[in-house]
């Protein structure tokens, strides 16, 4: 029985982590904090501890027979879809720090790794899949609760960075010829 409590316990840990490092990796790339080192440490921590509570959730699984999850089962060779979801959210949680790895060995450029970084909103996506599929204490209100806290704090950081605030570095810059005469010396370090 302590098996089932510490993968179920593995489990909301796992989902609070990455749904927090969604949340903050949106930030970030919002450019809400100055300098972002200390903030980019943090995103790393917590995908860090995703990752360890992932690992727990799966050997404790797969040491209680009644869950039924087996090698075959982390292949995404299981007839509940919610595991097969499950499989392929944590091949993805696998795959990202791997990804940033190769980026880091310059085997990636910056822009492949950024695409590829997009899988975390799969990641995000698939974990609430799978939490409702396959939990057994999905239809708990405290359950519900932690779901429905989750999807706000990603959309609403979502929210924020795709509908609110632009990034300065990728708003075109204007141009001189279309500008009044004294924002056009100004633009180009010249004097009024």
């Amino acid at each position: 029985m302590i098996v089932w409590d510490v993968a179920r316990a593995s489990a909301f840990i796992a989902f609070a982590c990455y749904t927090l490092v969604v949340a903050w990796g949106i930030a970030l790339s919002a450019r809400v904090w100055r300098p972002p080192a200390p903030h980019m440490a943090y995103h790393r921590f917590l995908a860090s501890l995703g990752l360890i509570a992932v690992a727990i959730h799966v050997g404790a699984l797969m040491l209680d027979h009644y869950a039924r999850v087996s090698v075959a089962s982390l292949v995404g060779r299981d007839p509940r879809p919610g595991v097969v979801v499950g499989a392929a959210a944590m091949w993805l949680i696998l795959a990202l720090p791997l990804s940033f790895r190769l980026k880091q060995a310059r085997f990636m450029s910056q822009r492949a790794w950024r695409s590829l970084h997009y899988f975390g909103y799969a990641v995000w996506g698939l974990s609430l899949v799978h939490s409702i599929a396959a939990g057994t204490d999905s239809r708990s209100f405290p359950a519900l609760v932690v779901y429905g806290t989750s999807a706000a704090i990603v959309g609403g950081a979502a929210w924020y960075r795709w509908l609110e605030r632009p990034v300065p570095a990728l708003q075109p810059r204007p141009r001189p010829d279309r500008l009044p005469a004294r924002a056009a010396l100004e633009l180009e370090g010249g004097e009024p």
